[in-house]
């Protein structure tokens, strides 16, 4: 990872839901400064306990600096390296990350969440 740009955290829960594809590839290009040809930003995506979901972004392409884990049992840990989270409302990693001082974006929820 590159200490001197910005982290931003990617996760859908520890099953590791598909629907972060379309988020993740608007993050890549997001974080890629086109006019100067440089990334401003990397992204850590958290693909739970998806093998399928973390062979596809692994395979994939991109600009910027991205790390694709699967099922992290320490994520107290992984939040001190993030600048930013971007989950589902999940009331657990958001008090996580309440904690930490992250900027949190909630961008999906379960209903009966």
């Amino acid at each position: 990872m590159d200490h001197d740009l910005s982290v931003v955290l990617l996760m859908r829960g520890g099953e590791g839901i598909d629907l972060v594809k379309k988020p993740a590839k608007a993050l890549s290009e997001s974080l890629y400064d086109k006019d100067q040809k440089k990334p401003i930003g990397q992204l850590i995506i958290i693909c739970g306990r998806n093998k399928s979901l973390t062979f596809t972004l692994e395979s994939e392409e991109r600009k910027i600096l991205v790390k694709v884990r699967r099922f992290e049992t320490q994520m107290d840990k992984w939040m001190e390296a993030y600048d930013c989270i971007i989950i589902k409302i999940g009331p657990g990693t958001i008090i996580e990350a309440l904690i930490k001082g992250l900027l949190i974006v909630l961008n999906d929820y379960i209903p009966i969440q």
